[in-house]
């Protein structure tokens, strides 16, 4: 019966490790260029108070996996992200805001969703990032649409008309 429960207990802690492991993994699988929005996402969610109050309570979120495959279009850059808690607690200076591999995840804490936009990826001085519980992102949508779509996709300009639509619309 000591048998049973060491290998539950063996069992659960291996599981543990795996799930810690493979929020680490992905983060080392990421590009460089992903990997410096990501961080700038850690940085955010771990300095907002209110998500620190209301979810993380001190506790450092860290990277568990990206959404979405990160977009690059021209110049424009966005990635959909997700941070969880972890066993450490919230760093107190700005250097230690990023990604750290020593931390394992809690369990039964909520996903926080964050996007990170930015117009220019050489130059990340302005972003727009926008960190929010996972179960609260379609309020966010519409805001994250505005924020973070420069193009209107498939509406017409005036390039896109023929020269003969142009010079009848003229008469």
């Amino acid at each position: 019966m000591k048998m049973n429960g060491l290998l539950c207990v063996l069992l659960a802690t291996s599981a543990a490790l795996l799930f810690t492991a493979k929020g680490q993994e992905n983060y080392d699988m990421l590009r460089e260029l992903d990997k410096k929005h990501v961080d700038m996402a850690i940085r955010y969610a771990n300095k907002n108070d209110e998500l620190q109050k209301s979810i993380a309570k001190n506790e450092h979120l860290n990277f568990f996996k990206v959404n979405d495959q990160s977009e690059v279009k021209g110049q424009e850059f966005r990635i959909n992200l997700l941070l969880k808690a972890t066993v450490c607690p919230k760093a107190s200076s700005e250097s230690e805001h990023k990604h750290r591999h020593d931390c394992g995840f809690k369990p039964n804490r909520p996903y926080i969703n964050c996007v990170v936009c930015n117009k220019n990826f050489h130059d990340s001085t302005d972003p727009y990032i926008d960190c929010v519980r996972n179960k609260d992102v379609k309020t966010r949508d519409v805001i994250r649409h505005d924020k973070c779509s420069t193009l209107l996709h498939g509406a017409e300009t005036i390039s896109s008309f023929n020269r003969d639509v142009l010079a009848v619309s003229d008469n």
